[in-house]
């Protein structure tokens, strides 16, 4: 396994243990088991010992999913466009690890024998878990924080909205006359690696730890790629600071702090005041013009 891999296998997986819905999907699913009893542990184990045993079994089997399902994700990340489906790949995969730590708790618990035998039934039953802990993953999500793996641009995609044709510099009559194969045509090649629905109007990059958050017109979406690499496919814009780009629109304004020596800032198209730094700023005072603040 590359380095690249299993760095961004370790960052697909904080991100998404980060995630307030998946823990409370946990806690749900821990707790129904607890006061359930399946697989006769209601009969088996008194309350304290049945929380302790599904804590424990949940708690292996959800990690042993997790990391498959975030290293399916990126691996696959070049030849499974759909996220879901990757993540339902690794979801089977685990069905494997998942059947031990069962076999093994219950070895342990119940002092049932560990054998091939028991493994394989344990690893049957663990596939239909696994793939229903995929979808609850999937629905925890947020689709506004969505993380997709930067994947090499797809010129060819169709694309038949006018409004996704990402054309920031464009003034709205040019942009009217454009064809639909001339608008994909001109659109940023970043615009590709994101969903259909939001792929609007280009607006500005921001760095969030190894991610680049793409600010669209239909939203924002997170990629696991370099700010430069994101920078050569966004098409017209400047970079602002080293963690901020801005494309080019009509509704950036310059805006300086209150003192002799305020900080600058762009406020982007989004309303979203963006921070210039020492370094960018007489290039960005020269891209936009010296405004007063507002």
């Amino acid at each position: 396994m590359s380095d690249t891999l299993l760095q961004s296998t370790l960052r697909e997986l904080r991100l998404l243990l980060s995630r307030p819905r998946l823990w409370l999907v946990f806690a749900l699913v821990v707790g129904l088991f607890v006061l359930t009893g399946p697989f006769g542990s209601y009969e088996r184990l008194p309350f304290h010992s049945r929380l302790g045993y599904w804590l424990t079994l949940q708690s292996c089997a959800w990690g042993c999913a997790l990391v498959s399902v975030s290293f399916f994700d990126v691996a696959l990340t070049r030849h499974i466009a759909h996220r879901l489906t990757r993540m339902m790949t690794g979801a089977i995969f685990a069905a494997l690890p998942i059947g031990f730590v069962v076999t093994a708790v219950n070895a342990a618990v119940f002092q049932m024998p560990f054998n091939l035998v028991r493994l394989g039934g344990n690893v049957l039953v663990a596939l239909p878990i696994g793939i229903g802990f995929c979808l609850l993953v999937w629905l925890s999500l947020s689709s506004s924080d969505e993380v997709t793996i930067a994947k090499p641009a797809d010129a060819t995609v169709p694309e038949t909205d006018p409004t996704a044709a990402g054309l920031s510099a464009s003034p709205p009559a040019a942009a009217s006359a454009c064809s639909p194969e001339d608008a994909v045509a001109q659109r940023p090649p970043l615009l590709d690696r994101l969903p259909v629905d939001k792929r609007g109007v280009l607006i500005r990059l921001e760095v969030q730890d190894h991610y680049v958050r793409v600010v669209t017109s239909r939203g924002s979406e997170l990629l696991l790629m370099r700010l430069g690499d994101a920078i050569a496919e966004a098409g017209p814009g400047q970079q602002v600071h080293r963690s901020h780009w801005v494309a080019e629109h009509e509704d950036n304004a310059l805006l300086r702090g209150n003192g002799k020596n305020g900080r600058l800032s762009v406020n982007a198209a989004d309303g979203a005041d963006v921070p210039v730094s020492r370094t960018f700023a007489p290039r960005v005072q020269s891209w936009i013009g010296q405004r007063d603040s507002v």
